[in-house]
């Protein structure tokens, strides 16, 4: 074997050498421009966007998040060019990923116009918003809950759950049907649900005898409705007021303004644009009747999700329907 002699070349003439052979193959990025993958810019504005994307610390330097920022943007369309080389675009289900995609985004966009356009909450008000919710602000409580949680079964109404006194009770049931539940300790907090499930907990709760209450909810990422029942074994009581109940009032008042005036416009469009709108034989707008079960085989009454059910002492019948939307 033959040793090769390395020669050390001088590092300002590689340095000349390389910026020769970048004028040659491309052009260095400048501007608004920080990089090209193949030929094509990555702009600020697209590093700017991604940095928006990253959780990071607070304390995270702001060169770092745009490397990061920059390596994601690179990397994204480096592979989105592997996937169009492939022709994996020309596909029909990434057609209509694609257009589902585009028109989700002008959907939002059209949220965020609309959501500009309505007035910012007053402090007035928003302090007649506080006088008028007590059980949210100056006498808001935070509930200790013992909790039982289960996917709402097809037969629950035949359950005999009406008649559980007690959560011991409750577990029972569902262990001689075989469903399958959690069981936890539970914190409510009155300023972060529906005042008139606060109610309802208090009118149980204050009751001579109070029994286990039920609702039922589909909270975000759960698969179905799910069953909450619950009792309460602490109530303590915790005001929440001043410049920070303002603060909060405005904010809630603003998001509920804006859902009325969304609910308000998307009523509208829906009228204008029902002429323009021709079905297939066959097809329609959803038919409700289509969900009735025969009458021999009564069908459990449907639930409308809500991030704040209304509560009810445990009969199955009543608490199907008594979602708060």
């Amino acid at each position: 074997m033959t040793a090769t002699k390395l020669h050390l070349v001088p590092i300002a003439a590689l340095a000349l050498a390389l910026a020769a052979c970048g004028e040659k193959d491309a052009a260095i990025p400048d501007g608004q421009v920080v990089a090209t993958v193949d030929g094509k810019d990555v702009t600020i504005h697209e590093v700017n966007a991604e940095i928006g994307l990253i959780r990071a610390p607070a304390d995270t330097p702001r060169k770092f998040l745009e490397q990061v920022a920059l390596a994601r943007v690179i990397e994204r369309k480096m592979l989105a060019a592997e996937a169009r080389g492939k022709e994996l675009d020309n596909r029909p289900q990434f057609l209509l990923s694609k257009v589902r995609a585009e028109e989700g985004l002008l959907v939002q966009a059209l949220q965020a116009d609309i959501q500009g356009q309505v007035p910012q909450t007053t402090r007035e008000a928003a302090q007649k918003y506080i006088e008028e919710n007590p059980q949210v602000f100056a006498e808001r409580r935070i509930f200790a809950i013992d909790q039982i949680q289960f996917l709402r079964p097809d037969n629950l109404e035949r359950l005999p759950l009406a008649d559980a006194k007690t959560m011991g009770e409750v577990e029972r049931i569902l262990v001689d049907n075989e469903i399958e539940y959690r069981r936890a300790p539970q914190q409510v907090d009155t300023l972060t649900i529906n005042p008139k499930l606060t109610t309802e907990i208090l009118k149980i709760t204050n009751s001579p005898n109070p029994e286990p209450f039920m609702f039922i909810d589909q909270p975000q990422g759960a698969i179905g409705p799910v069953v909450f029942i619950n009792n309460v074994i602490d109530s303590k009581l915790q005001p929440f007021i001043g410049e920070r109940a303002i603060t909060y009032a405005q904010n809630v008042l603003q998001q509920q303004n804006v859902q009325k005036r969304l609910s308000s416009e998307l009523e509208k469009w829906k009228e204008s644009y029902k002429p323009k709108i021709v079905y297939a034989e066959g097809y329609g707008e959803p038919d409700q009747s289509l969900l009735e079960a025969p009458a021999t085989e009564k069908a459990p009454a449907a639930v409308t999700p809500s991030p704040a059910p209304e509560a009810q002492k445990i009969n199955p019948d009543d608490a199907l329907g008594a979602i708060v939307n």
